[in-house]
């Protein structure tokens, strides 16, 4: 039957994988999330093993930030929906597929609600859009291969779920040897890349500092530490040694590639997109149009 890896929603299995087909929802969580989680088996046995877990609020929070505030993921979504159109004819909207995720009340919804779509949530929600599955519009399908940031993504907008508890139980499949901590962990590195130059674009914005010397004294004053070596290259081709914040630095690493004199790390650049979001929960600093 294979070995599962689910995420799941006030106990309710929302997404989930096996043996080397699953999603990483590693993002989804701050650091230091690990915890002690129950997981469940068959005949009512539970067992308590490590696995990640925040609140829903959280979760909503670092998606707004990183690519999936209400305006990117409907643009997703209308994209996704654009490019199902090319062989089908779906004519649902991003209003009518939220209104249908925010309908569902997870402080009642058990796992025997789920019992006629054989635990599949996605099953459950395809049966939330049966208005929109007419001839042709390939509807099951869509919902199955729709990418599950979206779905997650309308579920946080519904305000009485914000406190609920967000797990992902990876456990088993470290265990069976279908992953390491180490996979599980892993950056999909272009897609940090591109998180992290809109949201320092963002945050300079924000900061009214026009200048990059300006914005990493803004930084600072953040309290984020400048601690990190930088070494620009000068058109004389010499090299100059500076000390910058880990953003401002990554921000060069990521926009001179040409410049050898420096290595972008996974490691460097999740630590770094840690930071701007510890900058980004400030007082006074909430970003405008991110919700």
């Amino acid at each position: 039957m294979g070995t599962e890896i689910t995420l799941s929603l006030n106990g309710i299995d929302i997404d989930w994988g096996k043996n080397d087909y699953w999603t990483s929802h590693y993002w989804l969580f701050p650091p230091d999330s690990v915890a002690r989680v129950d997981y469940f088996y068959a005949d009512d046995v539970v067992e308590t093993k490590p696995g990640f877990r925040t609140i829903l609020e959280e979760a909503k929070f670092r998606m707004c930030h990183l690519g999936y505030s209400h305006d990117e993921t409907k643009a997703k979504f209308s994209c996704a929906v654009d490019r199902w159109n090319r062989t089908a004819d779906l004519a649902l909207s991003y209003q009518d597929f939220r209104d249908a995720l925010t309908s569902v009340n997870f402080t009642t919804l058990t796992p025997g609600d789920l019992e006629p779509f054989v635990w599949d949530f996605r099953r459950f929600v395809v049966n939330l859009l049966t208005d929109w599955d007419t001839d042709g519009a390939g509807l099951e399908d869509f919902i199955l291969k729709l990418d599950f940031s979206l779905t997650l993504r309308a579920l946080a907008d519904r305000a009485d779920s914000h406190s609920l508890p967000l797990v992902w139980r990876y456990q088993d499949l470290v265990d069976s040897g279908w992953v390491s901590m180490d996979d599980l962990i892993d950056i999909d590195r272009q897609t940090y890349i591109a998180n992290h130059s809109v949201f320092v674009g963002r945050l300079q914005d924000h900061s009214g500092c026009y200048g990059l010397d300006d914005f990493d004294d803004w930084l600072v004053r953040q309290g984020v530490r400048r601690d990190t070596p930088y070494r620009r290259a000068q058109r004389d081709g010499t090299v100059r040694e500076e000390t910058l914040t880990l953003p401002m630095a990554v921000r060069h690493m990521i926009h001179h590639p040409e410049n050898a004199n420096n290595l972008l790390s996974d490691a460097a650049l999740r630590r770094s997109t840690e930071i701007l979001l510890d900058v980004a929960r400030k007082p006074g600093n909430a970003l405008p149009g991110l919700r």
